[in-house]
């Protein structure tokens, strides 16, 4: 069980223990679970090709944290690295921004995509440790003018975590829409489906589709963003291109088929490879990054 604190704030992540006390402000806003994954764990800063890192396998935990106030990342940081020392885990790294080695540091990163994290590219500070040989963790945090964010992503052996646990349904009525879009921000449209280098929807209408206009019915006030995500296979550029025409094209598709939502409530831009969900290394995994996500905005 991995267990973080804002003050007496816990939850459990059903690996070995592993006890981390945030500064006060921290809230828990997003946690994703992997049974098996691989972790490249940064151990130095970008050399000018590459992000020296060390390779490990086991289960993968990613949370992401969010404070209502601007703070340092330094001093969270002063808060939470000792912690870590006091169990067994060793310094690796620590670097910020652009001694880290800014854009091409970050984006060698697996960072989870927005609203879940953000990171500033000029305010940014990294930690990596390990504990033996098996075991590692990594903290990234950012300010923000307004806010905090930090992401820690953990790796422990397979064998040490209790594989009861099981995935979230996946969630196309309705009812279960709203819900995560009130609570987290942010909906996958997970039964949307693109092959892999097109932008083309295999079918002219998904469930999800239908219980997103539902939701926009019932909230005449909110206007959303189609965010497309791609996997890594080809060019940034081709990438970026993909992504912004994939969620163009499910625009497009709701324009078509439900003209009584405003034009003007349904954006759409694509981000490319920057926000995976899983590994590219897998073919299943490079189909659950090529999706479309819905990303409430502020009302006006």
């Amino acid at each position: 069980m991995l267990r973080l604190t804002t003050l007496l704030f816990l939850f459990p992540l059903h690996i070995q223990a592993l006890e981390l006390e945030t500064p006060a402000g921290l809230k828990k806003i997003a946690q994703v679970e992997s049974a098996l994954d691989t972790l490249l764990l940064p151990l130095d800063v970008w050399d000018g090709s590459v992000v020296p890192s060390k390779k490990f396998t086991g289960a993968l935990t990613k949370v992401a944290f969010r404070s209502e106030v601007s703070s340092k990342p330094d001093v969270i940081a002063a808060a939470i690295l000792p912690q870590f020392l006091k169990q067994g885990y060793t310094l690796s790294l620590q670097c910020s921004d652009q001694y880290c080695g800014g854009f091409d540091f970050r984006f060698s990163l697996k960072v989870m995509p927005p609203p879940d994290m953000f990171v500033d590219l000029g305010n940014y500070l990294f930690i990596s440790v390990q504990k033996g040989s098996n075991e590692a963790a990594w903290l990234l945090i950012s300010q923000s003018l307004k806010q905090t964010h930090m992401q820690l992503t953990t790796i422990r052996p397979t064998q040490n975590i209790d594989l009861k646990f099981s995935a979230l349904p996946i969630p196309t009525g309705p009812e279960q829409l709203q819900s995560q879009l009130t609570e987290t921000g942010h909906f996958i449209l997970t039964d949307l489906k693109f092959e892999a280098g097109a932008a083309k929807l295999k079918r002219d209408i998904f469930p999800s589709l239908i219980a997103l206009v539902d939701y926009l019915r019932e909230q005449p006030n909110q206007s959303i963003l189609l965010v497309g995500h791609t996997d890594s296979s080809g060019s940034l550029e081709k990438n970026l291109e993909l992504s912004k025409q994939r969620a163009i094209a499910v625009q497009a598709l709701l324009h078509s088929k439900f003209p009584d939502i405003e034009p003007n409530r349904i954006n759409a831009d694509g981000v490319g490879y920057f926000a995976p969900v899983a590994s590219n290394q897998t073919l299943n995994g490079r189909e659950m990054n090529r999706r479309v996500e819905v990303v409430l905005l502020p009302n006006n």
